[in-house]
């Protein structure tokens, strides 16, 4: 069965309680597996995997960022894409010494309708983070505070975007 947005998505994102201890495991996971003397394939595969856990310790398919077609639009297929791609972050994990806190916080996904899901895959390769999503014409809001992400002149205000479900 596909996930679709719902009326919770026009919600503002609450962290869930046990966010920070689930990370903080993330993170010793994550060393734990860089630190293996396994197949570097292997690695590399246990380290996307460890990623994805952040998505789904942050809110899975209600996290934090969603674009504003989630909000505003009930009904859609909905799919998760990682903010900043997942080879990049594996690469700084394979590196010595790597900033694992902020590897944790960019391994956060947004939540955005399936069509642009396809289009962001679109996009340059050269290009990560919100820059892709300018790039490729997705809103998106952060529901922690309201702030829209992809610059002002492409987004109305959060509180125009409340009675988007009505």
């Amino acid at each position: 069965m596909p996930i679709v947005s719902k009326p919770a998505h026009s919600q503002p994102y609450i962290e869930p309680p046990a966010t920070a201890r689930r990370l903080a495991e993330i993170k010793v996971l994550l060393e734990t597996i860089r630190s293996l003397e396994v197949e570097p394939s292997l690695k590399k595969r246990m380290l996307v995997h460890g990623i994805w856990e952040v998505a789904k310790a942050t809110g899975d398919f209600h996290g934090r960022f969603r674009s504003e077609r989630v909000i505003r639009t009930p009904g859609l297929r909905i799919q998760r894409d990682h903010i900043h791609k997942k080879s990049a972050l594996v690469g700084e994990l394979l590196r010595p010494a790597p900033d694992l806190d902020s590897i944790i916080d960019r391994a956060r996904c947004c939540i955005v309708a399936a069509d642009e899901h396809q289009k962001l895959h679109g996009i340059d390769s050269d290009l990560d983070g919100w820059e892709r999503y300018r790039v490729a014409g997705v809103i998106v809001y952060d529901m922690w505070d309201g702030t829209c992400l992809t610059g002002p002149k492409d987004c109305i205000e959060i509180s125009q975007l409340d009675d988007a479900f009505a």
